[in-house]
């Protein structure tokens, strides 16, 4: 049955695709040692003020995501989508290294966080012309299975974020096994997942991707014309980008922070629970994805699943007072997300014209994504007020997602 769902189509499309594990990897490892992060980088003698610069670092890599958007989207519609998907691997995976070697505050000073700013402007250019790219490329591909091919996007972009979780695992008990009090072995529990990313790289290389320019396309438009013909449906798609991948960075990124630091749970138990809930959305992504692809209204069926994520939300409530309850809300919400995405991600693609699809679809979705990126900024402050902060903070961008589905309904049946 399995066999036959993954086609030659899909086998094309996940081997395109495994740069995508390269770039959430990436992208994860950081927001997952944070706190190590914060040490190493910024000398202060806060640990709430180095733990809100390293954060806000991991924000500043979303800022270059809407200017890459537009670099690789153009590129995209210009010279072929394969081909910019694979420039941008490039982009991400060299950065990617060179923090896991960069020197930290002590051994070369300012020098130290800045070079980490630049790193990580590289990542997000980087980032701006992947995830979506690979959105527009399943939309073009004309598949019955669109809907599926675009869950199996997040699919693999998920297993990028669980391999970093595993591997943060792995190298947090191995460390600590073997002198978990020095300062060169709390270093070496961040940066080894770092460098270990090269490895993913060269894997990537041995898949032999395509990388050829296809046949320019004269017909290509900028990104000024582009707003001229659908201004609203770019902002509308971006509303849905920032409290979409806000909860994604909420729950899989900054939640392991979150775990140690308010609910005081050992590091290990953090990134074990956190395994899990990617281990269940690998499973929930396709899933979802085949029964997309047999809805007759996607976003509606969205809209109720964002009940269902309140309901998680409101068990998460009370996971100050019984883990059990916590790991339960979280567990409801991850299920409800990979359904509300699965239904909702091709949108990003099919409310654009084919011509400017690539730049249109990029640029809306990484603006958004450049908002979540300060999600776990925010969710630190909100959390630091209060133990309940998290839970209003993910309860107002679901409050939201919901608004930016319904003006994204409108805009389709309008169309």
């Amino acid at each position: 049955m399995f066999k036959k769902l993954i086609n030659t189509q899909s086998r094309d499309f996940i081997k395109t695709s495994f740069g995508n594990i390269l770039e959430w990897y990436d992208f994860t490892i950081y927001g997952l040692f944070a706190i190590g992060i914060s040490k190493a980088f910024f000398n202060t003698e806060s640990k709430f003020i180095a733990l809100i610069l390293v954060f806000a670092t991991f924000a500043v890599g979303f800022l270059a995501r809407p200017v890459g958007s537009i670099i690789f989207g153009l590129i995209g519609d210009k010279y072929g989508k394969h081909y910019a998907v694979n420039l941008s691997i490039w982009l991400m995976a060299v950065p990617t290294a060179l923090i896991g070697l960069l020197p930290g505050y002590q051994q070369i000073g300012v020098a130290a966080p800045i070079l980490l700013v630049i790193l990580r402007i590289c990542q997000g250019l980087s980032a701006g012309g992947q995830f979506s790219g690979l959105i527009a490329i399943a939309v073009d591909s004309n598949s019955t299975q669109r809907n599926f091919l675009v869950s199996l996007v997040y699919a693999i972009s998920v297993i990028g974020c669980f391999v970093a979780s595993f591997v943060g695992y792995i190298s947090v008990v191995g460390v600590s096994y073997f002198n978990p009090v020095s300062d060169f072995s709390q270093s070496l529990m961040w940066r080894i997942p770092f460098l270990i990313s090269a490895l993913l790289f060269i894997i990537y290389l041995k898949l032999n991707p395509e990388f050829h320019k296809s046949e320019v396309n004269e017909n290509a438009l900028s990104l000024r014309q582009i707003f001229k013909r659908q201004p609203k449906e770019l902002i509308t798609m971006g509303i849905i980008g920032a409290s979409g991948m806000s909860v994604y960075y909420l729950l899989f990124t900054y939640l392991v922070t979150f775990m140690q630091l308010y609910l005081h749970l050992a590091k290990d138990l953090s990134f074990l629970i956190m395994n899990g809930l990617l281990l269940l959305s690998i499973i929930l992504y396709p899933s979802f994805g085949l029964i997309a692809d047999r809805l007759t209204n996607r976003i509606n069926s969205a809209q109720r699943m964002v009940f269902v994520f309140a309901v998680g939300i409101a068990l998460f409530v009370a996971s100050t007072y019984s883990l059990w309850f916590g790991i339960m809300g979280l567990i409801v919400m991850v299920v409800a997300y990979c359904a509300i995405t699965s239904y909702t991600t091709s949108i990003f693609a099919e409310i654009f014209a084919p011509e400017y699809r690539m730049t249109a679809c990029s640029f809306s979705f990484n603006i958004g994504v450049t908002v979540a990126g300060f999600a776990p900024l925010i969710a630190e402050v909100v959390s630091k007020l209060s133990v309940f902060g998290l839970s209003a903070f993910i309860l107002f961008v679901t409050i939201t997602l919901y608004y930016g589905l319904s003006l994204a309904n409108k805009h389709l049946a309008h169309n």
